[in-house]
């Protein structure tokens, strides 16, 4: 395990990676962050640890398996950010990931739902378009999302749910069917915001 804390030493958070680096990016410059592979969470100590963020791509039937140990991290107070299309029932609540079938930008563009501290101060058009193209943020939404889910962006022309947050025990969990937010920690724009924001909420309890 790699984290940007002094070695032996375990971030408040961790970005949950596939291998020891993730291409999507772990900030270097948050010493809150840290990160890990996937396969060895079971063995990692998380008694100190806040926040979990799940990357995009990750082993999902893997996390299936370990479906109790995140369970029981968010039920104790803990938060996880789920990046990324779920496709297995490796958390209680999670919803279903449904392709969206889009003809032009409008069918793309993001929204902001209920407010939340992590997309506080975010233009939806910085999510909208990166570099002149849409479908950066997300090209998909959620269905079946649980009753007391609180619905932080939406997508396309009929505001379908994107990004969600719902209580588990005494923790969280966020869902963001996309591309990991923290891609966005170097963009030019409000953008930027969602990765510190992110972090901040990771490790609040």
């Amino acid at each position: 395990m790699s984290t940007t804390n002094t070695p032996g030493t375990i971030a408040a958070a961790l970005h949950v990676t596939m291998g020891s680096h993730n291409p999507a990016g772990t900030p270097e410059s948050d010493p809150r962050l840290g990160e890990v592979d996937i396969y060895r969470l079971p063995a990692t100590d998380l008694t100190g640890v806040r926040g979990l963020i799940i990357a995009a791509g990750a082993d999902q039937i893997f996390l299936e398996r370990n479906r109790e140990l995140l369970t029981e991290f968010v039920r104790a107070g803990g938060h996880i950010a789920v990046m990324g299309h779920a496709v297995t029932d490796f958390l209680p609540g999670l919803g279903v990931w449904r392709k969206l079938a889009y003809t032009g930008p409008k069918d793309l563009a993001i929204s902001l739902g209920e407010p939340h501290p992590i997309w506080e101060g975010v233009d939806p058009v910085d999510l909208s378009v990166r570099k002149g193209v849409t479908g950066f943020y997300a090209r998909g939404y959620a269905d079946k999302i649980p009753a007391d889910a609180i619905i932080t962006t939406r997508i396309g022309r009929h505001a379908l749910p994107l990004d969600y947050i719902y209580p588990l025990g005494a923790g969280q969990v966020l869902v963001h069917g996309g591309n990991d937010l923290t891609g966005w920690e170097n963009a030019p724009n409000t953008a930027a915001r969602m990765t510190p924001q992110l972090i901040d909420w990771l490790v609040q309890r």
